[in-house]
């Protein structure tokens, strides 16, 4: 069963400051995600919190230099991308 994926506003503003030709890749593995939402290299994040938000589990992805946070609401059968950023910013 594919999972629906939801790209929240936030992310949504990151990915633009993205340049282009990353953004498809980053949209390949997002797109990937309704299929396999815990895919090989996924890494559960153990301190990570993130403002505002009451999730119970954050996961993230790599692709390339960048990150992909995001949360699995399994009992909606949805998954939320919270934050896409470089490695070097994605954790503040």
């Amino acid at each position: 069963m594919a999972y629906k994926v939801i790209i929240t506003e936030a992310a949504t503003k990151e990915l633009r400051r993205i340049p282009v030709k990353m953004q498809d890749r980053i949209f390949e593995k997002i797109e990937d995600l309704a299929d396999d939402p815990k895919p090989n290299g996924h890494k559960k994040l153990k301190s990570f919190e993130m403002p505002g938000k009451d999730y119970d589990d954050y996961y993230r992805i790599r692709v390339g230099d960048y990150r992909v946070i995001y949360t699995i609401e399994d009992d909606q059968i949805v998954i939320f991308i919270l934050k896409v950023a470089h490695r070097k910013d994605i954790y503040e």
